[in-house]
């Protein structure tokens, strides 16, 4: 079990290596390049999103360079499965770590996107270790406030959860740290939640629905969330019940409570507010959030698992035949890694050229249009606007260019720049 689940995560470590920026991973250091890093991180606020927390770690990642992208998803996969290891044990802190970054909805997203890993992996691997960490202790110390006071910073939904498994951890067992660590949470989201940039992101939509409706609508986006989790990730959560029967410490009945209390009530908080403001189900790439929390939940039944040694036989060999399944993603994983390689070199002779036409308008021959689920390059200079001004461009367009939809003819600018990005060096 431990060879299979090691080769999924060595797989998605060797595809990370070839993560470079697109989409999003544009926004904050085109917004630092023209207004520098602090004041960057003000305008993001004022303008669009109080994540404040993930607008700076992306703000030092872009000062450094792009670079730091091909860091993320190793760091990420090590810090998880370490968080968990302190409690756990390595085969179930491997076939966690394993379900919750390959068997999430939406992995192009959620895991093989800085973004998306700014915003809600990286947070739960900090969330994670503050957990084991602060697991049966009393007294509180600083890090119980700083921990999820930096991790809920990172986005609404992260928060949100975290508030939740504060509540219900305190309600339970009465400690000082599950109280920090609510206060610094409920702290991040009082943050987020006065960032101006919020109106202006919410004026895009339509009023809030009357509570009724909100109310049924989360209840719908809830039963889905749990019917497509079962039939996508099904083998994936039972792998995972199998590796806790079999390598989990026991755990008391007041813990099992609390987790699935937590994953239950994790998914109608952070729903609902989606609901609340742009008046759809909770995307895809957050859902990684409440998906983690029922994975911790479905560990937890498994070590609740009462008689383990006269089941240890058939739980055995049912987890031999399942486990199978993360050598499946291995393999699903490393045919991916010879064309994100392609795509890396040629994004990376594309920053080099890039930076050397500042001031120019720069027309793009055989750009991919997207990268995983995500747009590259657009046909209209608007589109790129991030793009262009991390690199001080007068403009960026995909071939052929477009002008309010509609496909621009006549000759380019006299002093435009053609560059083919599939061009081999």
């Amino acid at each position: 079990m431990e060879v299979t689940t090691a080769a999924a995560l060595a797989a998605l470590c060797v595809r990370g290596l070839y993560l470079r920026w697109f989409a999003d991973d544009y926004w904050i250091p085109g917004v630092t390049a023209i207004h520098g890093f602090w004041g960057g991180q003000a305008h993001w606020y004022r303008v669009w999103s109080g994540r404040y927390v993930c607008t700076f770690v992306m703000a030092v990642l872009a000062s450094m360079g792009p670079w730091t992208a091909a860091l993320l998803v190793t760091l990420t996969v090590i810090g998880m499965a370490a968080a968990l290891r302190a409690r756990l044990g390595w085969p179930l802190a491997l076939a966690m770590t394993w379900a919750i970054l390959l068997g999430t909805s939406d992995v192009p997203q959620s895991v093989l996107w800085q973004t998306g890993l700014t915003s809600y992996a990286i947070p739960l691997v900090a969330f994670a270790w503050w957990l084991g960490n602060a697991a049966g202790r009393e007294e509180w110390r600083w890090f119980d406030v700083v921990v999820p006071l930096a991790a809920g910073g990172c986005s609404e939904t992260g928060v949100l959860m975290q508030l939740v498994v504060c509540v219900i951890a305190f309600a339970a067992w009465r400690r000082k740290p599950m109280l920090a660590a609510f206060l610094g949470s409920l702290v991040s989201l009082a943050i987020m939640a006065a960032a101006p940039g919020n109106a202006v992101r919410k004026a895009a939509y339509p009023p809030i629905p009357p509570l009724g409706r909100l109310i049924e609508t989360t209840a719908g986006d809830a039963r889905a969330f749990f019917l497509d989790t079962f039939a996508a990730a099904g083998i994936v959560l039972l792998f995972v019940f199998l590796a806790s029967a079999l390598f989990a410490p026991r755990v008391s009945r007041r813990l099992l409570i609390v987790t699935i209390l937590s994953a239950v009530a994790c998914v109608f908080v952070t729903f609902m507010p989606a609901e609340a403001t742009i008046l759809m189900a909770l995307p895809q790439r957050a859902r990684i959030v409440p998906y983690a929390l029922l994975v911790a939940a479905v560990a937890a039944l498994g070590a609740a698992v009462p008689l383990r040694d006269r089941w240890n036989g058939p739980l055995a060999a049912t987890l031999m035949i399942t486990a199978i399944l993360p050598l499946i993603t291995a393999v699903q994983m490393a045919r991916e890694i010879p064309p994100a390689r392609t795509f890396a070199r040629g994004w990376d002779r594309f920053d080099a050229f890039l930076r050397t036409q500042r001031g120019r308008d720069v027309f793009v021959d055989g750009a991919p249009v997207t990268v995983g689920t995500m747009v590259f390059l657009g046909h209209e200079p608007f589109g790129n606007k991030y793009m262009s001004d991390r690199y001080g461009l007068r403009s960026l367009v995909r071939m052929p260019p477009y002008r309010d939809g509609r496909l621009a003819i006549g000759p380019l600018p006299k002093d435009a720049v053609r560059y083919r990005f599939n061009d081999s060096p």
